[in-house]
């Protein structure tokens, strides 16, 4: 079943000019006549996030990263990449309930129809509990072959009591449902005292692998590799989910569950270029993005430069 529907802001514009294209103009609705590589694909839901005692708001991201998609051009003067060939379309938002397995079942369908078609689904939430309906579309879509990274402050495996679905508890989910792997699971980016023991030593009993802040930000491009290979290692494919906690509250002030310490946004745009570049990387989705508490746009113009970084990287994925 289609439960698609059109998104409050529409990211395509037609180009003005000629010798400046931009991210806008290449970003097509989903209805072109254009088969798209990439799909775009919003969530906008937070009733998770505010039972797992989150900040209302998630809700609102998916449109205000399509805003701010708005103001980025299609060329990369650091690396020299330019994406404006890339064929993109918008698939607008899930339509979303108030019951939050139905929502996460509509979550799986849509993103299936995108992986059917080969295309690429770049999912923008939302809570992190989203993470289990896409993440499920692609363990189905690859008979549960699959690996992952999950970039993030917590490790969101707390345990499901009274059928209670929060947003911290997705990887949980997945992993007693034998969706995914713990020995292809690597958990990057925890820090700090947000974290219990006891879900520690659950993660270590399934032979997840854990790359604390520290050690990540002590060389992101060895640690993103040495991800990939656990999480790629005897799989067919590996999603990379993006929770912008992960992102020190200053550059990331618009979250669900902001931290004072955390990546920089080198970091983070490092990481989502190395799995836009990676040719086993199937799905992305980035989460947690709270506009009710940002401040002058700042993290959804980070979310957004997140997925441009994304884009450089598919495009050097394509050009080998």
């Amino acid at each position: 079943m289609n439960f698609l529907q059109k998104p409050s802001v529409e990211i395509y514009e037609p180009q003005q000019d000629r010798d400046d294209p931009r991210v806008k103009n290449i970003i097509r609705p989903a209805s072109s006549d254009q088969m798209p590589e990439i799909g775009i694909m919003g969530v906008p839901f937070d009733k998770a996030v505010l039972l797992g005692g989150g900040r209302a708001g998630a809700r609102l991201a998916p449109d205000a990263v399509r805003k701010a998609l708005k103001k980025y051009g299609t060329f990369n003067i650091e690396q020299k990449i330019d994406i404006s060939d890339l064929k993109i379309s918008d698939f607008g938002d899930v339509e979303v309930t108030e019951d939050i397995e139905e929502t996460h079942k509509r979550v799986t369908a849509s993103v299936s129809t995108l992986l059917n078609k080969g295309i690429f689904p770049v999912v923008i939430g939302g809570g992190h509990d989203i993470s289990t309906g896409t993440i499920r579309a692609l363990s189905e879509f690859h008979s549960r072959e699959i690996g992952g990274i999950n970039i993030d402050a917590h490790f969101d495996v707390r345990r499901i009591i009274d059928n209670r679905i929060t947003s911290g508890t997705p990887f949980r989910k997945l992993l007693d449902t034998g969706l995914l792997n713990g020995e292809n699971l690597v958990e990057m980016g925890a820090h700090d005292n947000l974290n219990s023991r006891i879900y520690y030593d659950f993660l270590i009993s399934k032979k997840v692998e854990v790359f604390t802040l520290s050690q990540a930000s002590s060389g992101i491009s060895l640690i993103m590799e040495k991800a990939l290979k656990i999480a790629g290692s005897n799989t067919r494919s590996v999603f990379v989910s993006i929770d912008i906690d992960s992102v020190a509250q200053c550059f990331a002030p618009g979250s669900s569950s902001p931290d004072a310490w955390g990546f920089d946004p080198e970091q983070i745009r490092e990481l989502a270029f190395l799995a836009g570049a990676s040719k086993k990387v199937e799905l992305l989705d980035i989460v947690e993005i709270n506009p009710e508490f940002d401040v002058d746009d700042r993290t959804a113009r980070l979310g957004a430069s997140i997925i441009i970084s994304f884009l450089n990287g598919f495009k050097m994925r394509k050009s080998g």
